[in-house]
């Protein structure tokens, strides 16, 4: 059987409220191009498909359409809810596009017989039996009096509850079949680059399990939530499939895959890298204001985070780098002439998140109790749910 396996597409997604609806409309052109070509029998989606829980218009039609074109093309479509994406509204769908070869989880199932969707492959000579778990909110894996009391406690019963639910979904699995694992989550120890795309609360793995828990009888382990590509250390093939574009500067220097996964019953999987091409560059330069002119031309149609360094204050920044380098989507002045700035510098461009904790920072010298960015994240992720489109 032939598997691709993509994650964290965020669509409706914009960088610094530049729309990114074209290059998305291409890497998924890629994404139809490369499962016709290789085959594939079912494509699985780990979560995020959008950026938000109330996405725009044309990013549900881009979605719509692309999983269209898959299914048209002879593969069936198996997909999870993230951390960004509405799982009720999943849900509500998913009778309708079972109707077509699409198979959805929003909120995960408390059965695990029932979390298992199987899928034959195109000739019928096997079948995957695939064991979902979307994204599981820590409101919805603990009782309140644990999420109250805080500190360390809710961390290890967070990881607790995630890795019993991992085996028993994975033990659901009918030994005759391709044995999938398809989640939403983090794992410990996972690369997480540096100002990337992920949402905050995640970064410092607060609530993240082991992947100890992923048993040798998974013949390959599906996952979403971070965006760069990697193969964890667990006893099955266990892999991020990683984000379709590069999300934020953070993940500039990344280049973007889908994997094709060869897997037969009772074996493990034969994964492979495919490269996916249309997303732009995201580039970070500093330059001398005196240098400004040199720099035209050079870099294309990336986007850019220009520093510029000069010893003088400079009126219409901005207007005067954009002249130059009309790619340019973030503008920074580092002054030569002062000492380094006080810690907090510039807010421009950073996530609710990162704002919070820079406040927190400054305002008690210490870093915000891991507890309190989780209470945010989830009051965050509610009022976005709530937001207009």
């Amino acid at each position: 059987m032939r598997i691709l396996h993509t994650s964290d597409w965020h669509l409706g997604r914009a960088i610094r409220r530049q729309s990114r609806q074209p290059e998305f409309e291409r890497v998924l052109a890629d994404v139809v191009r490369i499962a016709r070509e290789e085959r594939v029998d079912v494509v699985l989606i780990a979560g995020d498909v959008y950026d938000s829980f109330a996405p725009p218009a044309d990013a549900e039609k881009l979605a719509y359409e692309t999983i269209g074109e898959i299914v048209r093309d002879g593969a069936q479509v198996v997909m999870i809810a993230g951390n960004h994406d509405s799982s009720s509204h999943m849900d509500a769908i998913a009778g309708l596009l079972r109707m077509v070869g699409v198979h959805c989880a929003g909120v995960a199932h408390t059965d695990p017989a029932q979390a298992v969707i199987s899928v034959p492959s195109r000739d019928g000579s096997e079948t995957a039996a695939i064991a979902t778990l979307p994204w599981v909110p820590e409101r919805r894996a603990l009782q309140f009096e644990t999420l109250f009391e805080g500190g360390e406690g809710v961390r290890t019963e967070y990881r607790k509850v995630l890795e019993a639910i991992i085996r028993q979904r994975i033990a659901a699995l009918p030994n005759d079949a391709v044995r999938i694992f398809l989640g939403h989550i983090l794992i410990d120890g996972s690369e997480i680059g540096p100002g990337g795309g992920e949402r905050k609360l995640h970064i410092g793995h607060t609530f993240a399990v082991d992947a100890s828990c992923f048993p040798d009888t998974a013949s390959y382990v599906a996952l979403g939530h971070v965006h760069k590509l990697q193969r964890l250390s667990a006893a099955s093939p266990t892999f991020y499939s990683g984000s379709l574009l590069r999300l934020d500067f953070g993940e500039g220097g990344q280049t973007k895959y889908v994997n094709i996964v060869d897997v037969k019953a009772n074996r493990p999987a034969d994964p492979r890298a495919v490269e996916v091409t249309g997303g732009r560059g995201l580039r970070t330069i500093s330059v001398d204001f005196d240098d400004l002119p040199s720099h035209a031309g050079k870099y294309g149609d990336d986007y850019l985070r220009v520093v510029v360094r000069a010893g003088r204050p400079v009126p219409a920044l901005y207007e005067q780098v954009l002249q130059v380098l009309p790619h340019a989507l973030d503008v920074t002045l580092e002054r030569t002439d002062e000492p380094v700035a006080q810690p907090g510098g510039s807010t421009r461009g950073l996530s609710p998140q990162e704002l919070l904790a820079r406040y927190y920072q400054q305002k008690h010298n210490a870093d915000m109790p891991e507890e309190m960015v989780a209470l945010f994240n989830e009051l965050y992720e509610a009022e976005a749910g709530h937001a207009p489109a």
